[in-house]
């Protein structure tokens, strides 16, 4: 979670757009050195709804990670495409 809080924050300093991350947990197919499968297409659709300098993460995410310097608040559930039913969606910020 902090990677993605230090990419989000730094990015700009180095000159590039500003970057949005989603992040789910759970499994995913390697193949081919890529990953395929219901948890990475969750986080390509969550990335999908952050904003510029976000990071969003699913509720399998804050369930699994200790926070450490990380806290969760709850947005909303969301209607992602592909994704049945509808979706606990959470903003990770620095504690």
């Amino acid at each position: 979670m902090l990677g993605g809080l230090q990419m989000v924050e730094e990015i700009p300093a180095a000159g590039l757009p500003p970057a949005h991350v989603g992040v789910a947990a759970g499994r995913v197919v390697a193949q081919g050195g890529d990953f395929f499968g219901r948890t990475v297409n969750l986080a390509s659709r969550i990335a999908a709804r952050a904003g510029a300098g976000q990071v969003l993460v699913s509720e399998s995410v804050v369930e699994s990670v200790q926070p450490g310097g990380v806290a969760f608040v709850e947005l909303a559930e969301m209607e992602l495409k592909g994704i049945p039913g509808p979706v606990r969606v959470f903003e990770a910020r620095r504690a």
